[in-house]
């Protein structure tokens, strides 16, 4: 136990990620100089929308996608055809039983967000039939990633996206493993370098930055916080929100967000950060701590009550519940 606890960033921060707990400290020209040996991989702006936020219990109702070359950090796109991926799901006849049954008027929320099932005139033409099946695009998304030359998947708060896409795809048996790619977060970069930076500034009395920042402050239950949410830092740059949770236009505000945001930080190199950053990093690093110690308990008590009834027959429970599991692996194989 005391060596899970030792270890536990390897669980909680997946090796993966380019900007990891162990770089949470790292000044902006340390962040440009890290940045340097993805500077010739393909940077794949990619989000979801879902019916939910469990990929256990619910599904993808969109996937989309937009290859890049970082061209110094301005995001050259790559040749349309190559580089956009873009589809809409239809739903799964368990996610409309689930729907019908449930007595929660806000169950549909996500695709009112959405505005699920109402697709473009180009939409329809593509696919005079309707929407194609979540398996179908999960392959053509998962042979879109492997036809790109050393990708790199960027998204904002990556580990929802990249964890939703990787249980569907194991729940039809589809090869993938996505955190074999270097994962670029965007909300990390929000948080650690650039509104660390804006706070500075805004000390020191930049105007610009004192804006951005009234922009970017919003009020919660325990007060006053500066949000790292996509939608303000893009508002305060002045990039159009416009589609926002349609995952394609979600994916090119990222793109617009994120190179403001590397001009930013460009123009500021210089400036130390570390006053606000270190404040944000112990943050960060005491959550995650917190959630493996919150892990490693629950998987202690588990455990000691399987001990202490080692002996006791659960097959009647134990039954139905694998005869569910198989069932519904079963299903999915064939609902093509």
């Amino acid at each position: 136990m005391k060596l899970l606890l030792e270890n536990w960033r390897k669980y909680v921060l997946k090796e993966a990620y380019i900007l990891d707990d162990d770089f949470f400290d790292a000044s902006i020209q340390q962040l440009f100089d890290k940045l340097k040996d993805f500077g010739d991989n393909t940077w794949i702006f990619f989000d979801t929308e879902t019916t939910g936020f469990k990929p256990e219990s619910a599904q993808l109702t969109e996937i989309g996608a937009i290859s890049a070359k970082p061209d110094n950090w301005q995001f050259t796109e790559v040749e349309a055809e190559q580089g956009i991926f873009y589809d809409k799901i239809k739903l799964n006849p368990e996610t409309l039983a689930g729907f019908e049954a449930s007595d929660d008027p806000n169950v549909k929320y996500p695709l009112e967000l959405t505005r699920y099932g109402m697709p473009s005139d180009e939409y329809r033409e593509k696919y005079p039939k309707g929407m194609p099946n979540e398996e179908d695009i999960l392959r053509q998304f998962v042979s879109y990633l492997e036809s790109q030359p050393n990708p790199v998947l960027v998204a904002q708060n990556a580990e929802f996206d990249v964890n939703f896409i990787q249980k569907r795809a194991d729940l039809y048996n589809i090869p993938v493993d996505m955190r074999a790619y270097p994962i670029f977060d965007t909300m990390m970069l929000i948080k650690l370098w650039h509104n660390s930076l804006i706070k500075t500034l805004a000390d020191s009395g930049d105007e610009r930055a004192q804006t951005i920042l009234q922009a970017l402050t919003k009020t919660g239950k325990f007060g006053d916080y500066t949000s790292a949410s996509m939608g303000p830092v893009s508002k305060a740059y002045e990039i159009s929100t416009d589609d926002w949770h349609n995952a394609l236009a979600d994916v090119k505000m990222m793109m617009g967000m994120t190179k403001a945001i590397f001009m930013a930080l460009q123009a500021s190199s210089d400036v130390d950060i570390s006053k606000y950053q270190g404040r944000t990093a112990w943050g960060l690093r005491k959550k995650a701590l917190a959630d493996v110690k919150m892990m490693m308990g629950m998987t202690k008590a588990i455990f000691m009550a399987l001990q202490a009834s080692s002996d006791v027959d659960i097959s009647k429970y134990q039954g139905r519940t694998a005869w569910g599991l198989r069932k519904k692996r079963g299903y999915h194989r064939s609902d093509k």
